[in-house]
């Protein structure tokens, strides 16, 4: 419906009443704050009437086990815009065919084509990286009125959302391993196990075993960890109770008694790295220490070797937030390969 790859690559090149750089030399600042935050610039009776599916969509629920959100909203006015350009994502929201300081800041920098194809149906949504600051996230969601901007969101919020989140752990990976990568660490799982990951700095070997194989990469201050282990079987395990199970054998074994709370635990599924699979997302307990938390398990099929590897991560992190936390995770978690099966992400 929406043919927006075509006209970004003409509003890229536009200069838009100082808004957007073109990036000959780029002096913009570095990005600020926390990367789950969005700051949402629109006009305060829009943003009331549409907030619900648009937070719906982007906040949403996380168990860890209080209730967490994916992201967080800040609305902002457009008159403080300047003290909140450098933040890491802002998504500006408008609507052509009302009054209002945002919807009339769009229109005035906003193209004529653009506008245009809003008011015909043909555009709705445009991803501006680096807007004010390097390493930013812009979004710009417009439509011709409240009623076309609802029908077009619940119809695309899920590629605007899939979009917006494969940004941010892409700006999320840069930023970790330019912070610090263990190479020699990175080195030794390569020559002693058959896989290979990426190691954030600050992380440490807490328990191997080649011969299982089992690997068990740990940090504090919160407590987190990745742990991969690899087991014989097929698809046929890719059931919710076949999964707990096995990661109950390994986490009593390894982590002192944890297993999986059954009724907050769902199996769901996903991708990794491009191939189908499945993932287990719940809670942990530990009933001997009294502690728990959020996990998250990818079970890889690898045929060749009639196998299954499991990914596993987990926080326990009592009074701090948990999903920003499993994010990092996540990221390391998918640098995951196993040996001879892919290209190395990156060439040492």
């Amino acid at each position: 419906m929406f043919s927006m790859q075509k006209f970004k690559l003409k509003f890229i090149l536009l200069v838009l009443a100082g808004v957007f750089i073109i990036k000959c030399g780029d002096y913009r600042p570095s990005s600020l704050g926390y990367p789950y935050r969005i700051f949402i610039v629109a006009d305060s009776l829009l943003w009331e009437d549409i907030k619900q599916p648009v937070s719906d969509m982007f906040e949403g629920e996380v168990l860890t086990p209080v209730s967490e959100k994916k992201f967080y909203f800040t609305w902002i006015p457009l008159r403080m815009l300047n003290e909140f350009k450098k933040r890491m994502n802002i998504f500006f929201i408008g609507v052509l065919n009302e009054d209002g300081e945002v919807n009339q800041y769009l229109k005035n920098v906003l193209p004529e084509e653009f506008k245009k194809g809003v008011e015909e149906g043909r555009y709705f949504y445009l991803f501006q990286d680096d807007l004010f600051a390097r390493d930013q996230i812009g979004l710009f969601m417009v439509a011709r009125d409240r009623k076309a901007f609802l029908k077009y969101f619940d119809e695309m919020k899920e590629q605007i959302y899939n979009t917006f989140e494969q940004k941010y752990y892409a700006r999320l990976k840069k930023s970790m391993f330019e912070k610090g990568e263990q190479f020699k660490v990175e080195e030794y799982i390569e020559n002693n196990f058959d896989f290979s990951i990426r190691v954030q700095h600050d992380y440490f070997v807490a328990i191997e075993e080649p011969q299982v194989p089992y690997l068990w990469l740990r940090r504090f201050d919160p407590d987190r960890w990745v742990s991969i282990w690899k087991i014989k079987g097929d698809s046929s395990m890719f059931t919710l109770d076949s999964i707990a199970n096995v990661r109950d054998r390994f986490t009593r074994k390894y982590y002192e008694g944890d297993y999986v709370i059954r009724e907050d635990t769902k199996l769901i599924q996903t991708d990794f790295k491009g191939q189908p699979t499945y993932k287990m997302v719940g809670l942990w307990r530990n009933d001997s220490i009294l502690i728990g938390g959020p996990f998250r398990t990818y079970v890889i099929h690898y045929p060749q070797d009639s196998a299954l590897y499991f990914v596993d991560i987990a926080v326990m992190a009592p009074g701090h937030l948990k999903k920003p936390y499993l994010d990092q995770l996540e990221v390391i978690a998918r640098t995951f390969e196993i040996k001879g099966r892919a290209k190395k992400e990156r060439q040492r």
